[in-house]
């Protein structure tokens, strides 16, 4: 019944077997005693009025009440367990000891849960409550007013187009992180270019290049000049070639001839 998912104690006195007392379900309360999970939201709804008017709610304040006497306990039998290792080594082992006080604390536990929950019971619903008959000051304003079923109408609509108002500028938000993620990645990597340009300026200055645009220009020039000439050369190569070989042909064809007459 206890929402104890902002206190779940565990036992820190005996280092060897620590034991949880309080623990949660999702988020939610759950009693050592039931299943049945309440969240939070669920719990405001239910103290709505009480709320406004504590300032807290009911469970919270049952909360509180039970941590503290809880941490009482926990601390009470931290000391019981120092003085009985002080004063009673000779006759208990230490392990007798921190065995007798965990048998100590998890009866005194159980018995705190199962009297609580009937302290808590009385309290939500006897104590920590506002009957419906009785209006708070601050409310007193609206007591002679009534709205017709046409106004509630109106106002539900209303509430409603505000709902899908704000999903719609939370999408939008959603969407405006996307973009600046994406804004972020690609300025990262504009200065991460804009670095290696200017350790290339930097290189370019310790050489003695003024301007490597047109040091770029001149050097492409250059092998375009380089390229014309290497073509140039071997079109005349190709010419050079054809020319000598008609006589070398009719060359070796008189050679042969001669050698056939001697024959």
């Amino acid at each position: 019944m206890r929402d104890i998912h902002t206190h779940i104690f565990i036992r820190i006195s005996f280092s060897d077997s620590r034991i949880t007392l309080r623990t949660t379900c999702n988020g939610a309360m759950m009693s050592s005693n039931t299943t049945t999970c309440v969240s939070t939201e669920e719990e405001e709804r239910m103290f709505e009025y009480e709320t406004q008017h504590l300032g807290f709610t009911p469970k919270a304040f049952c909360n509180g009440v039970y941590n503290a006497a809880l941490e009482y306990i926990q601390k009470a039998i931290q000391e019981m367990e120092t003085y009985l290792s002080e004063e009673y080594s000779t006759v208990m082992t230490p392990t007798q000891i921190k065995e007798a006080c965990e048998v100590i604390l998890s009866t005194m536990v159980s018995k705190l849960d199962k009297n609580f929950d009937i302290i808590e019971t009385y309290l939500t619903k006897n104590v920590l409550t506002i009957p419906d008959n009785v209006l708070l000051p601050e409310d007193k304003a609206q007591a002679g007013e009534t709205y017709s079923a046409e106004q509630e109408d109106v106002l539900d609509t209303e509430i409603q187009d505000l709902k899908d108002k704000i999903l719609a500028l939370k999408y939008a938000n959603s969407k405006l992180k996307q973009e600046m993620n994406l804004i972020d990645i690609v300025q990262a990597r504009f200065d991460q270019a804009q670095k290696q340009l200017q350790r290339l300026d930097d290189i370019n200055s310790d050489s003695g290049v003024s301007d490597m645009k047109d040091c770029l220009m001149f050097t492409s020039q250059k092998v375009l000049e380089l390229v014309s000439k290497v073509k140039a050369m071997q079109v005349k190569d190709k010419s050079s070639t054809m020319e000598t070989d008609p006589r070398d042909r009719h060359t070796h064809k008189s050679s042969t001839m001669e050698t056939d007459k001697r024959d």
